[in-house]
């Protein structure tokens, strides 16, 4: 198989493909849902999301973005297997009989009978959280049942660091590791722990958040190539082998943020994105800033 990069350089649409290191395929570009349960719209944006071209979507049991989702997919016509829908099981259900319930639920929510990738969504439950080896041990293992059982086709992780992989202590490796990641929080030592065991690197907030719209080195790029900021963001998660999960509620913006195959970095625009200094991070880490905490 070919390493993330070289497949990335073959892309010439959203819904080329990466293949995953079970065999199986995703589109190389997703639609991310969080925070599409505040908007009373959220079916139409994801109707809006389809229509407009976008086959892959990230969805999580936190987000509550599920129902949406699988109305959308109704409404649309466009058919289950031609899509490739995500979720993930949260912090707080890291057990056997939690994370299999968190699944149903899933299920019935996207009205679907199978998913095609299931995350475990944070490593652990909290700061204080001492037996966290354990439950992602458990977890993992009850994971690649679900596998073997067919509800699931492939199965990952997401704001993993290089110690909670070990925790799985299992010799199936997760497929993925989604992450934030952007220029300014690039995670390099979970970056380059998921490329070296063939471990597909998902950025979540790969625009910062809006963070970088403004950061002056972006804008220079952007000028350069007469694209937008969100389109050089976009492509330079691409050309570092990783597949970006933009959000939006906007069509116009669903249709530009695809707008990603025309166009190529240099060598040292990627240098000067790889260098650029802390900025626009979200706060938020596997360790010590557990979001959402009770």
């Amino acid at each position: 198989m070919k390493d993330f990069i070289s497949q990335a350089k073959e892309f010439t649409d959203i819904n080329s493909t990466f293949t995953l290191n079970d065999g199986n395929k995703i589109p190389c570009v997703g639609f991310g849902t969080w925070k599409i349960k505040e908007n009373e719209n959220g079916e139409q944006i994801i109707v809006d999301a389809i229509n407009s071209g976008f086959r892959h979507f990230d969805s999580a049991a936190l987000y509550k973005s599920e129902t949406s989702i699988g109305k959308a997919i109704k409404k649309s016509g466009v058919s289950r297997e031609k899509l490739f829908i995500t979720t993930k099981v949260w912090k707080d259900d890291l057990c056997p009989e939690k994370a299999r319930l968190s699944l149903k639920n899933s299920l019935q929510d996207l009205q679907t009978d199978y998913i095609d990738l299931l995350l475990i969504h944070w490593p652990k439950a909290s700061k204080k959280d001492s037996s966290w080896q354990e439950k992602l041990a458990v977890t993992w293992n009850e994971f690649i049942k679900m596998r073997t059982e067919g509800i699931v086709r492939s199965i990952g992780v997401a704001n993993f660091l290089p110690h909670h992989f070990a925790a799985l202590q299992s010799d199936i490796l997760p497929c993925i590791n989604q992450i934030e990641f952007h220029p300014g929080y690039l995670q390099e030592e979970a970056y380059n722990y998921s490329i070296k065991h063939g471990i597909l690197v998902e950025a979540w907030r790969p625009l910062g958040q809006g963070g970088l719209i403004n950061n002056e080195l972006v804008k220079v790029i952007a000028s350069a190539h007469n694209r937008s900021v969100a389109k050089i963001l976009l492509r330079y998660a691409l050309e570092r082998g990783v597949l970006p999960l933009p959000k939006t509620t906007h069509l116009e913006r669903m249709l530009e943020n695809q707008k990603l195959f025309d166009f190529a970095l240099s060598e040292k625009e990627m240098s000067d994105l790889n260098n650029l200094p802390l900025c626009a991070w979200s706060g938020e880490h596997p360790d010590n800033a557990i979001p959402w905490d009770d």
